[in-house]
């Protein structure tokens, strides 16, 4: 029925941004860089959320530390990525599949062993730069035994990429990079910060 469509997707949509609200304010309270760290990780994990979104103004409002923060990101992202991996490899027909149904990716799933079959490494690299949910590529390497030490090498250097090259962009831009990443209009004029 559309009514439970609309429903249902309204549950979806506030759930993600409860899960984005708490997320930020792991990431800025009284222990910041673990807070990051640690919703880096559930990011990488299980909350399907950017976490652009949370550390780019915390980058932005902080440009000294945004290094330290894209470094913590960078930790608890591979964290993150090597637990699915490790979760995957051991007991992938027990919790993995059920996770892969959960987010409806089950046709992504086989589509990514297939490419793992031709060149697993970039496979990895491509969808760890990029937005794609990276659940999917830790859960077929590690179903597919993909060598640990590619996989490693792969996520690290696409995430490093990622989480610095936003403190470039911010230490470039501003607080403007960091509005765009929190999905409003960047502010024109000349940031003063």
């Amino acid at each position: 029925m559309p009514g439970d469509n609309q429903k249902t997707g309204l549950r979806i949509k506030n759930g993600l941004a409860y899960a984005k609200s708490r997320l930020a304010k792991l990431a800025e309270g009284r222990k910041g860089l673990g807070g990051i760290s640690v919703a880096s990780f559930l990011e990488t994990t299980i909350i399907p959320i950017p976490i652009e979104v949370i550390v780019a103004p915390i980058m932005a409002a902080s440009r000294t530390r945004g290094f330290i923060v894209a470094s913590v990101t960078l930790a608890g992202s591979v964290l993150g990525a090597v637990a699915l991996y490790l979760l995957a490899w051991v007991l992938f027909d027990d919790l993995a599949q059920p996770l892969i149904d959960l987010v409806g990716g089950q046709q992504e799933f086989e589509d990514l062993e297939d490419r793992f079959a031709e060149g697993g490494f970039w496979v990895v690299f491509a969808i760890s730069i990029t937005p794609v949910p990276m659940q999917l590529a830790a859960l077929a390497a590690g179903a597919t035994s993909y060598p640990i030490w590619l996989f490693l090498i792969a996520i690290t250097a696409s995430r490093a990429i990622r989480y610095y090259g936003l403190w470039l962009l911010v230490l470039g831009f501003g607080a403007g990079i960091a509005r765009i990443f929190e999905g409003r209009k960047p502010d024109l004029r000349q940031d003063t910060s």
